[in-house]
């Protein structure tokens, strides 16, 4: 009978420990086959050999009158000692509880001397129990041949599948619930599944696919990649505007679009909180949000856009809003509109409300004032009023041949026209 279990062996002679601590073993016993005795009989000793890393040929003891004592207090937890005279030495073992008390059971009827089927084991040609391998977390793959025949090992959590032409995301990838990091780089893929939103991922890197047709994309709302997504990668997939699935995952710390065609960043990017990098270089911006200043943001890169002067037309048009203003405020309100403004007004907690006015809460755009635009529309919208203010950002990217100017929106009852341009 053979068990894989954990042993410490210790002296007890001089109290040290053969092993510093307990160790990956195999542990078997078994008869030893010797010559023939005086009436031609063949002699069978009772053996008991532990294999271990360090001793891969096998430590042999002998059984018969060669135990000092067996000590099972612990054998329910899957705990138990071995002591033999020769050498003095003790086996600590800890194994499962079933195949412990399978392998005492056995020991127990070699010592009485009784025949069992466990001790049919020729001990001479016993081996140690070939060990599972280290589960696999990480894979790459560069090529189409190295996609595996029988599949993903459920414990990856890392996957890397680049230049591979693949063209959809398999629902078993999308099953592989330990995984954190996915990277499916220059790749073909034009629509990823909403199953992808069930995983926990902390990066994806979807850099070099065909997204831009995508007008789908709700995997970005699944309740665990929402909250756990840290990284995301969108750049070279000819987008031409920022999906607002985006912005509701406001974990995001960087977010990476260079290489696209996006002509203007949303409001609501306001939402995103933790963002601490922003890859914005080679699209087709003319202006930022004004939302983007008040973000914690350290590194931004915006070279290679196609940023214009200030708008004279829009500033003229905003100097001459007063009147518009009161008549927006003298006109009736629906009901949502004022429990919202309330709500912002007061600073209520809003995890108690409708989603609906949760997420119109978090992505309505602020005025300069600091009231929500809540019922804008392009009216609202006033394009490079003024010159960007990026005091916070540490690393800066940008053209030096070019000013940027950021857009900003104008609630109806802001009336202090001058602290927006």
């Amino acid at each position: 009978m053979k068990i894989l279990c954990e042993v410490q062996v210790v002296n007890r002679v001089t109290q040290a420990n053969r092993t510093p601590r307990a160790v990956k073993s195999t542990l078997a016993i078994g008869y030893k086959q010797s010559a023939l005795d005086s009436n031609g009989n063949t002699k069978k000793e009772l053996e008991m050999i532990l294999f271990t890393p360090q001793i891969k040929t096998g430590q042999r003891y002998k059984v018969k009158d060669n135990i000092q004592a067996v000590h099972t207090k612990f054998v329910a937890d899957g705990k138990a000692t071995i002591g033999f005279k020769q050498p003095a030495e003790n086996l600590l073992i800890k194994c499962d509880t079933i195949q412990l008390k399978g392998f005492l059971q056995t020991l127990k009827l070699g010592m009485e001397g009784k025949d069992a089927i466990n001790l049919r084991l020729n001990i001479a040609t016993a081996t140690a129990i070939t060990q599972k391998s280290k589960s696999q977390t990480k894979m790459t793959i560069n090529r189409r041949c190295d996609y595996p025949i029988k599949g993903f090992p459920r414990s990856l959590q890392s996957l890397t599948i680049n230049n591979s032409q693949l063209v959809k995301l398999s629902f078993e990838i999308c099953s592989l619930r330990n995984l954190t990091h996915l990277d499916v780089a220059n790749n073909q893929l034009t629509k990823i599944p909403v199953e992808l939103g069930r995983l926990p991922l902390t990066k994806l890197v979807l850099l070099g696919n065909c997204l831009a047709e995508l007008n789908d994309w709700s995997f970005l709302n699944g309740i665990k990649l929402s909250q756990s997504l840290c990284e995301l990668d969108l750049s070279a997939n000819k987008l031409t505007y920022l999906p607002l699935s985006v912005v509701k995952c406001q974990n995001l710390v960087q977010l990476n679009l260079n290489h696209n065609n996006l002509t203007f960043l949303p409001f609501a990017m306001r939402r995103l909180k933790k963002l601490h990098s922003l890859y914005v270089s080679d699209n087709k911006l003319e202006s930022l949000p004004a939302a983007l200043e008040d973000l914690h943001i350290n590194t931004l890169d915006v070279c290679g856009n196609a940023f214009k002067g200030r708008n004279d037309l829009d500033v003229q048009r905003l100097e001459g809003t007063t009147e518009t203003n009161t008549r927006t405020q003298c006109s009736p309100q629906p009901l949502w509109l004022q429990a919202a403004r309330s709500v912002d007004q007061y600073k209520l907690p809003i995890y108690s409300l409708p989603a609906i006015l949760i997420k119109l809460i978090a992505e309505t755009p602020k005025c300069v004032c600091g009231k929500f635009c809540f019922l804008m529309d392009s009216q609202n919208i006033y394009k490079r009023i003024r010159s960007a203010k990026f005091e916070r950002i540490k690393n800066y990217s940008y053209s030096p041949d070019q000013f940027i100017y950021v857009d900003i929106v104008k609630c109806g009852y802001c009336k202090n026209v001058k602290s927006c341009a």
